[in-house]
């Protein structure tokens, strides 16, 4: 119904029941009525096109002033057999079989058919992309609006452009497609065509073309904005028909400078839109703009506090309904100090010149809070590695602060640890962070041995609570617990150098806390799932600092893996060598041959001394398991001391408790005998063949 309750809009197979599958069409009644009445039929609405139908499967919903119906029309399936022609047909060929007899015996058995893929060059998808997308094709509708006073059926999406919403007010319609450049999205990334669709005739106009980042309709849809390949934010008036690059003034950088990957650096994003579209607030790093649609007037909300003193202002908003910023009213502002990593609230206005004013602020993580509906209290939970996130109730001014749980108390019983930042310089001179944890029980005195887990930045984490549980990567908490130093060291990258740019940083942060006097430099060893996986089997071919290594679903060889499918959403892994994480900025043939080897760990194998664990799944999505088998076969055939464990059935991290358990078990064992000295285990010595496994 639309909200005023005056309408009714229903979706019915009446007039088709017959067919197999049915057809539906879009049926209305007005409150008061005697019955309801066709809307929109594919048979005799004016302008409907033909093959297609009202699709059930879509939504179907008003406008804000019940004035448009929103529905989607989708092709018409095939339609089969009616039962009772089937079963005619089936009687009449068995009268003609009986009167062959025995000639129908000898007819020779249908040959079997054959089934196979076809893997086209020019396919816009991959074929295991279009597997993992056929249902969703098979029932793709496109979105169509009914105008109630006209009795207009307009259709506003279709193939070129599928996915199309209508603002609230039903006045402007919103579509962006990737069609154009899906080819692309296997080697470089998603590209998208924006348009404006008018509501009343299905006409579009071209907001822009082949942004690399999505746009998006103002709460008000009188704009479309979207950040750009240029480093700026870009305003279409959709009434002026203009566009306007509404960054460009500003006295500060909006994209993410500290970004290190080879593809387009992303905006830091939007705080939001004040009341009726007047103003966008734009996030540079620490603080916030206010900037017209025009790109006038740009003003420093926060008043530049947060880039003084190292802190990231991002608005919070405490109504979950609000669509818009009330510039009279205060913001609320979720505040990280980037250099401590201590997180509190903050508040501000829009209007005037005051500097934010500090709520609280604490060595602490804090979730995003949310408010009661009927009272002035807020719930929200803290968390530390020393303290479980228990949820806390405060006032709107965040002033006094209650403890409503108190699961951490399980804590309590055992030896836990302590997390405090520290800092190194990298081989190159630059300084970093990483995240260093100590036993609760700690002595400065005592030569611990040390674990080093990575994969690329995570300091963000250094308050995070730890549940000891068991995984596929160390638990820090269980770990530090049982008499480990545990250290996590942001690593900066480059590109075309991801492998030697890890060792650059790593090796100097390893060296950098052995000089503090309190870890044994012969019993340091390093764990790594996925990307930190690959990164733990690159540095064992250049340094023999570590005593031992887990190296966790690892990609080994770039050269094989560049080429390969990620199983789990079919898409080609070219990209991510190209332009995402591997970071290796080049073609395996445009010159970049020797940079995908170079950063390989299997050519470098014969180098490696160090014994290595190996986790890889038979059913990896994401790194295709026959990395890990390369490593493992390169180590075997070399004589290096090497173990790789697949967990058969399970994905690029265990999902099964069973083999959570035991392959904890088992890094443990291999992590204690090589950095505690004690005795190996039995699978460790002697291996377990196939025909002793029970099944």
């Amino acid at each position: 119904m639309n909200e005023d309750e005056t309408h009714l809009a229903l979706l019915t197979d009446r007039d088709d029941y017959e067919m197999d599958p049915p057809t539906f069409n879009l049926y209305g009644w007005k409150v008061g009525e005697p019955q309801a009445v066709p809307w929109v039929s594919h048979t005799s609405t004016p302008g409907f096109p033909a093959g297609m139908s009202v699709s059930d499967k879509s939504g179907l919903s008003f406008t804000d002033d019940g004035s448009i119906v929103l529905f989607g029309i989708k092709e018409i399936p095939e339609q089969k057999e009616k039962e009772a022609e089937a079963e005619e047909e089936a009687k009449a060929e068995e009268g003609a079989e009986a009167e062959e007899g025995a000639e129908a015996e000898e007819e020779e058995e249908e040959e079997e058919k054959a089934e196979f893929e076809l893997w086209h060059w020019n396919d816009p998808y991959t074929y295991p992309q279009q597997k993992r997308i056929t249902e969703r094709v098979k029932n793709e509708t496109y979105e169509s609006v009914y105008h109630l006073e006209s009795g207009k059926f307009v259709q506003l999406a279709d193939e070129d452009l599928p996915a199309v919403s209508l603002s609230d007010d039903g006045r402007v319609a919103f579509g962006q497609t990737d069609k154009p450049y899906t080819k692309r999205i296997s080697y470089d990334s998603a590209y998208y065509d924006v348009y404006v669709v008018d509501p009343l005739t299905g006409a579009r106009t071209l907001v822009v073309q082949e942004s690399y980042f999505r746009a998006s309709l103002s709460p008000n849809a009188k704009y479309v904005y979207w950040f750009g390949t240029d480093r700026h934010w870009h305003v279409y008036d959709i009434a002026a028909k203009t566009t306007a690059n509404i960054s460009y003034d500003l006295p500060v950088d909006v994209w993410q400078r500290n970004a290190d990957r080879p593809q387009p650096r992303r905006g830091y994003g939007i705080a939001g839109w004040t009341d009726d579209d007047a103003s966008l607030l734009v996030n540079d790093e620490f603080d916030i703009w206010e900037v017209r649609p025009d790109g006038s007037q740009p003003r420093n909300i926060t008043e530049g506090y947060g880039r003084a003193g190292n802190l990231s202002f991002r608005y919070i908003s405490l109504d979950l309904e609000e669509e818009t910023i009330n510039p009279s009213e205060w913001m609320l502002l979720r505040t990280t100090n980037t250099e401590t990593m201590a997180q509190g609230i903050y508040r501000d206005r829009i209007r005037g010149s005051r500097q934010p004013q500090e709520l609280y602020m604490a060595d602490y993580s804090y979730s995003f809070p949310t408010k009661a509906e009927d009272a002035d209290a807020i719930l929200l939970t803290r968390q530390s590695f020393y303290e479980f996130p228990d949820l806390w109730l405060t006032d709107p001014n965040f002033k006094q602060f209650k403890k409503l749980s108190d699961v951490g108390a399980q804590r309590e019983a055992f030896i836990w640890g302590r997390a405090e930042l520290a800092r190194y310089y990298n081989a190159d001179g630059v300084e970093l962070k990483g995240i260093l944890i100590k036993p609760e029980n700690f002595d400065p005195e005592k030569k611990y041995p040390m674990l080093v887990y990575i994969y690329e930045k995570l300091t963000s984490g250094l308050h995070r609570f730890r549940n000891p549980s068991p995984g596929t990567s160390i638990n820090a908490s269980y770990y530090v617990s049982n008499g480990y130093i545990i250290w996590q060291p942001d690593i900066n990258y480059g590109t075309g150098h991801p492998g030697p740019d890890a060792l650059n940083c790593v090796v100097p942060s390893v060296e950098a806390i052995i000089d503090m006097g309190f870890v044994d430099p012969e019993r340091v060893g390093l764990q790594g799932h996925s990307w930190g996986g690959y990164q733990g089997a690159y540095m064992i071919t250049q340094t023999d600092i570590f005593a031992a290594v887990e190296s966790g679903a690892p990609v080994s060889n770039m050269t094989s893996a560049y080429g390969g499918i990620r199983w789990s959403s079919g898409l080609v892994r070219q990209m991510q060598y190209e332009h995402t994480q591997s970071r290796l900025g080049r073609t395996l043939w445009n010159g970049g041959m020797m940079r995908y080897i170079e950063n390989s760990p299997v050519f470098f194998a014969d180098r490696i001394t160090t014994p290595v664990l190996i986790l890889h799944n038979d059913q990896d999505g994401a790194v295709p398991w026959y990395q890990g088998i390369e490593f493992i076969m390169a180590l075997r055939r070399l004589g290096k001391v090497a173990f790789m464990f697949n967990y058969n059935g399970e994905e690029h991290g265990l999902r099964r408790r069973p083999n959570q358990k035991d392959f904890t078990i088992r890094m443990q064992q291999f992590f204690d005998h090589y950095l505690k000295g004690k005795p190996a285990p039995e699978w460790m010595i002697n291996g377990i063949q196939a025909w002793d496994v029970e099944k």
